[in-house]
């Protein structure tokens, strides 16, 4: 199993390493000229007529002029320095341009995270343990509608209703301002309060459909129906024979879920004009600000990777199955 777990490790050190590579050459070869972004269209040809020298400047003090390898070999040694530059659009440091929208990305994904995953698991094994029933009946069309319906819509339609309409909720931004302490602690709730419940609900109905299925499969097996036929309560078959199977592609689906905590939500930070990862992904690819971008899907597919060697390692331990086929 170590042997095993050391491979699934290599693997993924070589697929970052891939990923690095493909995001460096994929942000130079995208079309339109950088410096024109950097500067604004307008001042570009200012510059391009009046003050060319200007021109070559600000592409020296961005490494733009240096050959592409040499920009790839810079882009390596940032990496493993953790210096990634200066971001293009707002005269900071990427670091100190995405860590901040890191904090609050991970301000809605956590609770969603931890919220969506144990109310999904409760409620798929409701509706998979007795199928078709009054529960099962009501909550899967429920789940199933609110899986085929973008996010974009639900958000705006309750960004109408309860923010627009009702007042209950601020239409956008992450906080008033001009408040500390317990007041900005509240504040801050009250604005996430939103974004926050339509991201459970969505992440509940996806994790509920596949606990649900996962229940439902289970408890058709064998070694189930045999637990049953022995005089076992409805309760310890449950317990003892269908979660503890029906939770293993639960575990997975939940650590492949991981990798995406810092990825955020692109479509409903930017209805409520929450500064998160995705927003700021979103930006500064339209920006054509390469130092964010680039960082922003480094983080992005590092977790990503991360949570499937998390996932793999987990099940390896886990899993009876996978022991007995690592010491066959």
């Amino acid at each position: 199993m170590l042997r095993q777990i050391l491979t699934r490790v290599i693997t993924a050190l070589a697929t970052i390493f891939a990923i690095i590579t493909i995001s460096f050459f994929m942000a130079r070869f995208m079309p339109g000229d950088v410096l024109q972004h950097l500067v604004g269209q307008e001042e570009y040809y200012y510059l391009l007529e009046n003050q060319p020298q200007e021109l070559e400047r600000i592409s020296a003090r961005y490494g733009l002029n240096d050959p592409l390898y040499i920009q790839y070999l810079k882009y390596l040694g940032s990496i493993a320095t953790l210096d990634f530059g200066s971001s293009y659009t707002s005269n900071k440091t990427v670091l100190d341009t995405v860590l901040p929208a890191c904090k609050w990305t991970l301000l809605l994904s956590v609770p969603t995270f931890i919220a969506g995953g144990l109310l999904g698991a409760v409620l798929g094994t409701i509706a998979g343990w007795k199928p078709g029933g009054r529960f099962d009946a009501v909550m899967t069309p429920i789940a199933l509608f609110i899986n085929t319906v973008p996010s974009n819509c639900i958000g705006i339609l309750l960004l109408a209703l309860v923010s627009f309409r009702l007042k209950w909720t601020p239409i956008s931004g992450m906080t008033s301002g001009m408040l500390t302490g317990s007041a900005y602690i509240l504040d801050v709730l009250w604005h996430m309060a939103l974004p926050l419940f339509i991201l459970i609900v969505f992440r509940t109905c996806g994790d509920f459909m596949l606990m649900k299925s996962s229940v439902s499969q289970v408890r058709r097996e064998d070694y189930t129906v045999t637990a049953a036929s022995k005089g076992l309560s409805d309760r310890k078959v449950l317990f003892r024979h269908v979660m503890r199977n029906a939770l293993l592609p639960y575990i997975t689906s939940m650590c492949m879920q991981m990798g995406s905590l810092l990825s955020g939500s692109m479509i409903v930070e930017t209805i409520f004009g929450w500064k998160g990862m995705g927003q700021l992904f979103y930006a500064s690819v339209n920006g054509r600000d390469f130092p964010t971008a680039q960082l922003c899907f480094l983080i992005s597919a590092v977790c990503v990777v991360a949570a499937n060697l998390l996932s793999d390692v987990v099940i390896a331990v886990i899993d009876p199955r996978v022991k007995e086929k690592v010491n066959g």
